[in-house]
């Protein structure tokens, strides 16, 4: 264990251990292919950080298509990307011959390993217990550094399926939820689901911060938008169900859906589509590179409506409040917590259907309702993400995490 004292540090030397890429990124990392945005709540939070005066932050994290690794600085912070494929040609190892599940992600860990022993940390902060190709480092650096563990989501075995790639994440995020003793969460019910996994977890409050987005003034085309990973979990063929109970009301009712599917969903969609006699309403975008992308054609819609049934707060319902895009939602997971202190965006119950519908319709049909809701997203957003409160949610986080570390390290040595 390092011996840390991190309080006569000029700066906190903390290291993220993660995965995201966005387009800067890619700009600098040139990939032999470009791919879309993900987890953008990384570098958002991460901006925080930029040009610090208390911590020299260092991001670790797995990129595809790069031939080895890479490592730079941007506005302060220190990038640390590494292959996690197919040796220099950096796609992921296929389905038939998944060697980095089979040797238990070695190559990762050892590469990981060597970026953290180098930069010598006062503290690691790990991104999520899912993604067993990053998160599986973790358990190496236990005994030598504080590590506090971010929870991202709980385990979700059953929608995993039972592939080795689907079993090996679901065993990584239940050996970390349960062997490590610090966690950052963000909302309450993320708080309770852990504490049932881990009665003697220690708690942390820290919110990420979110990209902030104000309004996009273009040319309403769409009733609708959903966007979001397309999936039956994120409610996708509840929303067309519900949109076929509008459209008995409202008949020239439309949807915009953004986002890519596989032949064999999109066959499946399609069909369920047409059963509800709601295809002729119904605009597939398909995948958009960008956020911006993603944000201009979501705009182009008067509501956005998302019936997630497994989620804690999604990253489109904070997206489409900022934008001033009234949510018609599920209550699931953490999202009800948005609405507290007064309702900030319309629920109803997961598979209420009908409940959807009628939200829709109100929106649709009453425009002081609507402006009401969109003004209440945008302040509701305004006041829960201070990025002042992040920063110090963070700091408070990795002191105590390091004073309990010094503690035990104390305790031991008598």
């Amino acid at each position: 264990m390092r011996n840390q004292e991190p309080l006569t540090h000029k700066k906190l030397i903390v290291v993220w251990i993660c995965h995201f890429s966005n387009a800067e990124v890619q700009s600098i990392l040139k990939p032999m292919k470009r791919f879309s945005e993900y987890a953008p709540w990384i570098p958002s939070t991460a901006r925080v950080f930029e040009h610090s005066s208390e911590v020299e932050l260092h991001i670790i994290s797995p990129h595809e298509y790069i031939p080895w690794r890479k490592s730079f600085q941007l506005r302060g912070i220190h990038y640390h990307f590494f292959n996690p494929g197919i040796p220099l040609l950096g796609r992921h190892w296929p389905a038939i011959f998944r060697w980095d599940v089979l040797t238990d992600f070695k190559d990762n860990k050892r590469i990981i390993k060597r970026i953290v022993n180098k930069i010598n940390p006062d503290v690691i902060h790990l991104q999520g217990a899912e993604n067993a190709r990053y998160s599986s480092s973790v358990f190496q650096f236990a005994s030598q550094y504080p590590v506090v563990v971010n929870i991202q989501r709980m385990v979700l075995d059953f929608r995993l399926g039972t592939s080795p790639e689907a079993l090996k994440r679901v065993s990584v995020e239940k050996a970390i939820l349960t062997q490590f003793k610090h966690f950052s969460v963000r909302t309450d019910t993320m708080k309770q689901d852990l504490l049932t996994y881990n009665p003697n977890a220690i708690v942390h409050w820290v919110r990420y911060s979110i990209r902030k987005l104000k309004p996009i003034q273009v040319q309403k085309e769409f009733d609708l938008v959903f966007f979001a990973r397309i999936c039956k979990d994120k409610g996708i063929e509840d929303l067309i169900q519900a949109l076929s109970i509008v459209r008995r009301s409202l008949p020239n009712t439309t949807l915009c859906v953004i986002g890519g599917r596989d032949e064999q969903y999109k066959m499946h969609l399609d069909n369920l589509s047409k059963e509800c006699r709601v295809d002729d309403a119904i605009t597939w975008t398909g995948k958009l590179r960008t956020l911006d992308e993603v944000h201009k054609q979501a705009s182009k819609a008067r509501i956005s409506v998302l019936p997630t049934h497994y989620d804690i707060i999604s990253g489109t319902i904070l997206e489409s409040m900022q934008l001033g895009l009234p949510v018609v939602s599920y209550k699931t997971g953490s999202i009800p917590e948005l609405n507290n202190d007064r309702e900030n965006l319309l629920l109803v119950d997961i598979g209420d259907i009908e409940g959807l519908a009628k939200n829709i319709i109100r929106l649709l049909q009453d425009n002081e309702l609507h402006e009401l809701m969109a003004r209440r997203g945008i302040d509701c957003m305004e006041k829960r993400y201070s990025a002042d409160d992040i920063l110090e949610q963070h700091l408070n986080c990795y002191r105590g995490v390091i004073k309990d570390s010094n503690a035990v390290m104390k305790g031991n040595e008598l």
